[in-house]
């Protein structure tokens, strides 16, 4: 198991059958809606053949580096974090 920890002390934990969502901001040329969020990777971490490295975290790193935002679990009503608040990755 992953253990997300956050700068302000919260952490979340990611198991083999937690499905991973990553979410980036784009810049629309179009002035009637300039800002919008792009889904880029949806997967549970054990099909995640991206995700797939000898150490856990580096999957996991990797996958938070190449997000602005992520997203964890399935349905509309999931929590969306900021990459940039992630203060480590541990495995326990």
């Amino acid at each position: 198991m992953i253990k997300i920890t956050f700068i302000d002390g919260q952490s979340i934990d990611i198991t083999d059958d937690t499905t991973l969502i990553g979410i980036n901001n784009s810049l629309r040329e179009e002035k009637d809606d300039p800002f919008y969020l792009q889904q880029g990777y949806n997967s549970l971490w054990d099909n995640g053949l991206l995700l797939s490295t000898t150490d856990k975290r580096l999957g996991i790193t990797g996958f938070i580096l190449s997000h602005d935002c992520f997203a964890l679990g399935e349905g509309e009503d999931k929590t969306i974090y900021m990459s940039s608040a992630v203060k480590s990755i541990s495995v326990v």
